[in-house]
């Protein structure tokens, strides 16, 4: 039993080295993305907090204020509706005022005639009304207010379907963020059993009631919790950004 315990426990060793180099080659791709040398030191924290419990209510709200593809569908459903506006008002007749100041001087120099003044000078303000009817361009006009109202309703179509499709994405990810939080749930109970499992097998064992198999079966048991609770701990989290991204939070 020492020589096979020796044996395990050199194998744990070489898998620990295994999964230090991996860690290394991790932070050497991460250093590349951020555009710093590959021997950049940072320490990364060993456990993966959580946020506050999301609620799909205040989500989908936020969703739909904040996100920026509405947005931008939003604005043009504005652009477009401003178009149409323009286009009915070239119908209607428009009415320019005009008005004018005029000053003008004229210096005689040379007076031949003793009567004759020496300067003259005149101003004046004009002003006017100018009413432009449209008559010739009635067919361009329909045309353009058609093809405004087109617009308009194409642009409100790509904004339903903007906000649909995210309403889909919003409730996918909230149903992938709770299914992760019940498996990471499930995966804490798991550990606790696997813990009271080893404590009485390795009381049995010291009491050499049970095999070294049955002891190290137990503890491989509690390893794969372990493995399992990271792996859901990790996936929820991914569920979580997820969820803050589509939020506009991220």
């Amino acid at each position: 039993d020492l020589l096979q315990s020796k044996v395990d426990l050199n194998a744990q060793k070489a898998a620990q080295l295994e999964q230090q180099n991996v860690l290394i080659e991790l932070k050497n791709e991460l250093n590349n993305l951020m555009n710093q040398s590959p021997g950049t030191a940072f320490e990364v924290e060993d456990s993966i907090p959580f946020t506050k419990e999301i609620a799909l209510t205040d989500l989908q709200e936020n969703v739909a204020t904040k996100s920026l593809p509405l947005q931008v569908a939003k604005k043009n459903i504005d652009i477009a509706a401003l178009n149409l506006k323009e286009q009915k008002a070239e119908r209607w007749p428009q009415i320019n005022f005009n008005s004018n100041y005029n000053f003008t001087r004229l210096d005689n120099k040379a007076v031949v005639n003793p009567f004759q003044p020496l300067f003259n000078r005149n101003k004046g303000f004009n002003y006017g009304l100018t009413a432009t009817i449209p008559l010739s361009n009635n067919l361009i006009l329909r045309k353009n207010i058609t093809q405004a109202k087109l617009d308009l309703k194409r642009q409100e179509l790509v904004y339903e379907n903007q906000r649909n499709q995210l309403n889909l994405a919003v409730v996918q990810a909230y149903n992938q963020y709770q299914s992760s939080k019940s498996s990471y749930q499930l995966e804490e109970e798991n550990i606790q059993l696997a813990k009271e499992n080893v404590r009485i097998v390795l009381e049995v064992y010291r009491l050499n009631s049970t095999t070294l198999i049955q002891l190290k079966e137990a503890q491989k048991s509690l390893q794969d919790a372990y493995t399992r609770l990271i792996r859901a701990r990790f996936q929820t989290k991914l569920a979580e950004t997820e969820l803050l991204r589509l939020k506009g939070e991220l």
